[in-house]
Order: C-alpha cells, then sequence, then structure tokens
C-alpha cells in the first residue's frame, strides 16, 4: 500500500511540475515590454471658453402688449472645469406695442454664470444692465433698467452652440424669452 500511495503522490507531483513549466518558462523568455513614448499632449480646446457671436428671435411681452424681437449679441467666457463665467452685450429690434406704449429697441450689457451639467449641456443665470427706447404719449426716451434672467445652451458642433433664455427688464416690466445660436470666434 506504502507503494502504491508513494506511486500515486509521485506521479501527481510529477504531474504538477510538468503543468506548471511551460507557464514560468513563458513568464522568463521576453524580458521587459519595450518603451514606448506616451501620445503627445491634445491641447485644451472648449466650445464654452473663448470668443463667440450669435443672433437671436424672441418673444417680448410689456404694458399689455407684445411683439416679436430679434438681433444679435456678442460675449467671452472663461471655463474652469464644470463652472463658465462670461461676460455678454446683445441688441434687439423690437415691435413690441400695448396702449399706446412701445419698445422699438433693447439692449443689455450682462455678466453670466453658467454650471455645464454635462460637457454638451450648461445651465446659467444672467443679471448686468438694460437699456430700451420705449415711446410713448410723452415721446421717445432710452430707458436704463437692471434686467436679470437664466437659459440653457448646448453644443451642437464644436464651434456652435445653440441656446433658450429668458430675460426681465425689472422695473420697465419687459419680459423677454428668446432663442438663438451663437458661434465660436477666433481659437
Amino acid at each position: 500500500m506504502k507503494l502504491l500511495r508513494g506511486g500515486v503522490c509521485g506521479s501527481l507531483f510529477m504531474a504538477c511540475v510538468a503543468m506548471a513549466a511551460p507557464a514560468s518558462a513563458a513568464d522568463l523568455g521576453g524580458g521587459a515590454p519595450p518603451y514606448a513614448e506616451p501620445p503627445p499632449e491634445v491641447p485644451f480646446t472648449s466650445v464654452w471658453q473663448g470668443l463667440y457671436g450669435g443672433v437671436h428671435l424672441g418673444y417680448g411681452d410689456a404694458w399689455h402688449g407684445d411683439g416679436v424681437i430679434g438681433g444679435a449679441q456678442i460675449g467671452y467666457n472663461w471655463q474652469a472645469d464644470r463652472l463658465v463665467i462670461g461676460a455678454e452685450a446683445d441688441i434687439s429690434l423690437s415691435d413690441i406695442d400695448g396702449h399706446g406704449t412701445s419698445v422699438d429697441w433693447l439692449g443689455s450689457v450682462r455678466g453670466r454664470l453658467g454650471f455645464l451639467l454635462d460637457p454638451r449641456l450648461m445651465a446659467y443665470a444672467t443679471a448686468g444692465v438694460g437699456f430700451a427706447d420705449v415711446d410713448d404719449w410723452a415721446g421717445s426716451d432710452t430707458e436704463t433698467d437692471f434686467v436679470y434672467g437664466f437659459g440653457l445652451e448646448g453644443k451642437v458642433t464644436e464651434g456652435m452652440t445653440a441656446r433658450i433664455e429668458y430675460l426681465a427688464y425689472d422695473d420697465l416690466d419687459i419680459d423677454v424669452v428668446r432663442a438663438g445660436l451663437n458661434f465660436k470666434l477666433g481659437y
């Protein structure tokens, strides 16, 4: 029995050594893999950072009257991770008309603070100074007002975004909803 037990154990030991030998030979044979240079760093580019210009079209409501507005904007954004800070100026022609008062044009200079919900979509708040050319029974006058609002802007291509935005001209009681396209200018 001892001989049988010794023979079985010896055979099992030899089988294990025979199976392990090819594996260890494969591990020892090739040496270290050759060193490969890392790929070159791609410069950071973002559709959110930089100079942009665009157009917008929308609807305005004031003094129980309403009308279509349309115009252009230009701005600059700085991006830090998911935070986007910017400044924007816009001008809009308007046909808002109601109860003897009309608005011929609107404009604003505003700051923007945005947060990227994902790399292609930004929610933002905006505030600044607004201007409006108001015609009423007393004549035509350019009024200055506090303007604030919020919007959503989405990346369409590497150089273009689309947005929808709400703006309120506080004391003038003018509300604007507009859609727009922005195009990245420069780099």
